[in-house]
């Protein structure tokens, strides 16, 4: 049983989640409070298991919440997001503060309201049971790793797959790659708009010439692309460049944008012998194929390992499958990317 704090200052929200989940065996809303200094005082004594916490609340704040919180009650947190550009940047805040995951509150309409349900109810039995949350990520890092610019690569291509846990580790890894490395194609998992917010907050941090990928981009050295969210992102080529489509077609493994769809479309594309695929924490197991296809077909291949990822569920799978060349720590992928495109 997963013992589950609702915060949130909407009473409706507080009471149709403890009623949803009254019929749910597997998790039991143990406690709701209406802001975080409510929360803050319960917490001691109910010891949830996971707690869902509301992005937009008067007194304190969700994020002052999450400075408490976790070096204190070390918890996993679900945020409940607005569509709002202001929910959306608080949302990827607290994601760097330590949050595990968010989920958009409904539109209004009963149906979107359904989907925020299904939705919320599979990651808490999914985070429920996961360890902890991480903190060593916490920590931005600015220091660019060494590589020899004048070493020659076969590697043309990086491309990158996350989900739940995703923002942090992709942040890291960014902030310690050289600015000279092929072109990086990236598929975090996310709604739109929060990607474009994702890769501006990118962008800024890492120095890198990070956007949110349009159909027709071309790929070009040191240049980050990320997937844009509800639409899949595909690698072509042509005439020997390599460019992106972005399309909308239905959901690949539950996602859109999907990383199988990514690194399906680069074996497609006879790019796999030029490819290197790393595969980031996240939940279930998107991206596992793909990546299997890529390095049946020659690519380069990394797995985020379990004691490093916050859902060690994707990686798992790849692994699994025999799709991970290689198995590493967040803290050692930087480097692990450098030295195998050959540039350490």
């Amino acid at each position: 049983m997963i013992r589950l704090l609702v915060v949130d200052d909407q009473s409706v929200v507080r009471n149709v989640l403890g009623e949803a989940f009254k019929k749910d065996p597997m998790i039991e809303v143990v406690g709701t409070a209406a802001n975080a200094i409510e929360a803050q005082k319960l917490i001691p004594h109910l010891k949830p298991d996971l707690i869902s916490l509301d992005v937009e609340m008067p007194g304190m704040s969700g994020l002052d919440f999450l400075d408490w919180l976790i070096p204190n009650h070390p918890t996993p947190v679900i945020m409940l997001s607005t569509y709002t550009q202001t929910g959306a940047e608080i949302t990827l805040q607290a994601l760097q503060k330590g949050a595990m995951d968010f989920v958009q509150k409904p539109d209004g309409s009963e149906e979107d309201f359904l989907r925020m349900l299904n939705e919320l109810t599979y990651k808490i039995k999914r985070l429920g049971v996961a360890s902890r949350p991480r903190q060593f990520v916490r920590q931005q890092v600015s220091r660019k790793l060494e590589t020899s610019s004048q070493k020659k690569t076969s590697i043309k291509l990086i491309a990158i797959g996350a989900s739940t846990g995703g923002t942090q580790a992709i942040d890291y890894i960014l902030n310690q790659l050289p600015n000279h490395l092929p072109p990086i194609v990236m598929v975090q998992h996310m709604p739109e708009h929060f990607t474009t917010l994702f890769a501006q907050r990118l962008a800024q941090g890492s120095g890198l010439k990070v956007k949110e990928a349009e159909n027709g981009d071309l790929l070009e050295d040191g240049c980050v692309f990320l997937a844009p969210g509800d639409k899949h992102m595909l690698v072509r080529r042509m005439a020997g460049k390599m460019y992106l489509e972005i399309e909308t077609f239905d959901k690949v493994s539950g996602h859109r944008p999907s990383i199988d769809v990514l690194f399906n479309s680069i074996a497609s594309a006879k790019l796999a012998g030029d490819c290197l695929a790393v595969i980031l924490t996240g939940m279930g197991r998107d991206g596992a194929k793909g990546m299997l296809e890529l390095r049946g077909k020659g690519a380069r291949t990394i797995g985020q390992d379990e004691d490093s990822s916050v859902v060690y569920g994707m990686p798992r799978e790849a692994f699994l499958l025999g799709a991970v060349e290689k198995q590493r720590s967040l803290e050692t992928i930087p480097s692990e990317i450098i030295n195998t495109i050959g540039l350490g």
